[in-house]
C-alpha cells in the first residue's frame, strides 16, 4: 500500500466530522510506521511529517479541531502553520525583529498573562496598545473594528489562547510600554508609541 496525500486528507475530514477519534489516527499512523508494506513517496516530507505527528502528539502536537485543519491545510497547500499556532516561544524571534524595527525594547509578556481583547478578532483591522504594567491588572488591550468605551467591550484571556485564536497578533506583544499598533487582513502595518498611554 502507497499512501498519498488524498488518503491522509480523506482521514483529516472524518476526523473533522467525528467520524474517526485520535485513538484511529494514532494506530493508523503506527501501523504506517512500523509495516514493510506500507509506504509514502519519500520524498514528500509533509506526508511523513504528517504521520510521526500523529504517531506521538506528547511530542509532536494534540491531536485536536484546530490542528486537524492545519494539518489539512499543510497537506493541500505545503502552508505549514502548526508551529504558529502551537509554540508561543516561536513568536520571539519574529517579536525582537518588530521591536527593533520600531525602536522598541523587547518586553514580551508570559503566555500565562491576562489581556483584554474585543469580542470579535476577525474583522479586517485590528488594533492594540500597552499601557503601563501594574502587578494584577492587564496592560495590554486588543480590539477589532471600531473602539468602544463600553465596559464590556473587553474581555479577559489567557494570552496564550490567542494562538488559537489569532496567532499573527502574538508578535507585536513584546512592544514596549506605551506602544501601540495597527494591522489589516491586506497587510498594512504601524506601530508607534503613545506617551499618554505611561499616564493612563
Amino acid at each position: 500500500m502507497n499512501i498519498q496525500r488524498k488518503e491522509l486528507i480523506e482521514l483529516c475530514d472524518k476526523f473533522l466530522k467525528n467520524e474517526i477519534d485520535k485513538t484511529e489516527l494514532e494506530f493508523f499512523a503506527f501501523n504506517a510506521i512500523m509495516s514493510d508494506e506500507i509506504d509514502w513517496e519519500e520524498n514528500d516530507t509533509v506526508i511523513s511529517n504528517t504521520i510521526f505527528d500523529w504517531n506521538n502528539e506528547i511530542i509532536n502536537f494534540p491531536i485536536n479541531v484546530e490542528n486537524m485543519k492545519l494539518w489539512k491545510k499543510r497537506l493541500e497547500t505545503n502552508i505549514d502553520e502548526l508551529m504558529e499556532y502551537n509554540f508561543w516561544n516561536f513568536h520571539f524571534e519574529k517579536q525582537k525583529e518588530i521591536c527593533k524595527n520600531y525602536n522598541s525594547k523587547w518586553k514580551p509578556i508570559n503566555e500565562k498573562s491576562i489581556i483584554g481583547i474585543s469580542e470579535n478578532l476577525d474583522l479586517e483591522k485590528l488594533n492594540g496598545l500597552r499601557h503601563k504594567i501594574e502587578k494584577g491588572k492587564v496592560s495590554w488591550y486588543i480590539w477589532s473594528g471600531e473602539y468602544s468605551e463600553d465596559k464590556d467591550f473587553f474581555k479577559p484571556i489567557c494570552a496564550e489562547h490567542l494562538l488559537k485564536r489569532n496567532p499573527r497578533i502574538i508578535k507585536y506583544l513584546g512592544l514596549d510600554e506605551g506602544f501601540r499598533f495597527l494591522i489589516t487582513e491586506s497587510g498594512y502595518e504601524d506601530v508607534w508609541f503613545d506617551d499618554k498611554l505611561l499616564e493612563i
